[in-house]
């Protein structure tokens, strides 16, 4: 319900708020009394309160004229008041009276007055229609945080730049590293080699250190030869792999580029290569 309309209802049953006459003076006249001055002066939340609390005091039963009178009057300044400002307190003020009411009443057999019950309808929808606003800001809200979050989400890094000649380099480094094994076997051979030629020379003919010395001395030559033979193939192949990969890397290197990237409303960084 929107203010205008409610202002259009609430003047459509405005009340006319006339002197209510007490048998005895105390609160409730007091409180009255207030309300009555605040609600002519256009404060009509003071007033509301005032009269909330003299609704309070009346000390008489459930079907009391004078609760009844001072009740309208009370939910009706909460909804006037609510209409000026949309401040929701009027409204839930409104509502707690009412449920103290209500519940003072039931059982009694008493039943809402019409002016009362058309208050208390107007009341329940103007919560109703609360509701829905916050839930909506809460929504929009919600929505707002999101997009902030996305807005404020650091930028993913740009992809690294194609390395075709990977595969080789890795090759490479595998068979390198084969052919300097050959180069420890050949010189491990050449090494074992002048040991054993040494015991060899050494050694009484047909002794046991002269046949040990000459196995010693046919095994380190196999190792020598293996060794050169492996370690001239194994490192030409590695190194010329290395050198192609290499190669390859730099020229994709040199067709790709990690740019910065400007426009309106954005900054970043942007990927471009060339095929």
């Amino acid at each position: 319900m929107t203010r205008s309309l409610l202002l259009s209802g609430l003047l459509t049953a405005a009340l006319v708020v006339a002197p209510l006459q007490f048998a005895h003076a105390g609160p409730v006249e007091d409180f009255y009394t207030q309300g009555q001055e605040k609600f002519d002066a256009g404060e009509y939340a003071e007033a509301a309160d005032f009269w909330a609390q003299a609704v309070r005091a009346v000390d008489e039963g459930p079907d009391s004229a004078t609760r009844q009178t001072i009740m309208n009057l009370a939910l009706d300044a909460y909804l006037r008041a609510y209409s000026a400002d949309e401040d929701r307190k009027h409204v839930d003020d409104a509502k707690a009276l009412l449920d103290e009411y209500e519940a003072l009443l039931e059982g009694s057999g008493v039943e809402l007055s019409e002016e009362i019950g058309t208050h208390k309808t107007k009341i329940d929808e103007l919560l109703a229609e609360i509701a829905a606003k916050e839930e909506e800001a809460r929504r929009k809200a919600e929505e707002e945080a999101r997009r902030q979050a996305e807005a404020n989400k650091p930028a993913e890094p740009p992809p690294e730049p194609e390395k075709p000649g990977k595969p080789l380099i890795i090759g490479g480094a595998v068979l390198t590293g084969v052919g300097v094994g050959g180069i420890g076997v050949l010189l491990g051979g050449v090494i074992g080699g002048l040991s054993a030629q040494s015991d060899y020379d050494n050694a009484e003919v047909g002794s046991d250190e002269y046949e040990s010395a000459k196995s010693r001395g046919q095994t380190m030559n196999a190792l020598a030869i293996t060794g050169g033979v492996i370690a001239p193939i194994f490192l030409g192949a590695g190194i010329a792999l290395l050198v192609i990969g290499v190669k390859k890397n730099k020229k994709a290197a040199q067709n790709s580029a990690v740019l910065p990237v400007f426009g309106p409303g954005y900054a970043g960084v942007g990927y471009s290569a060339r095929f």
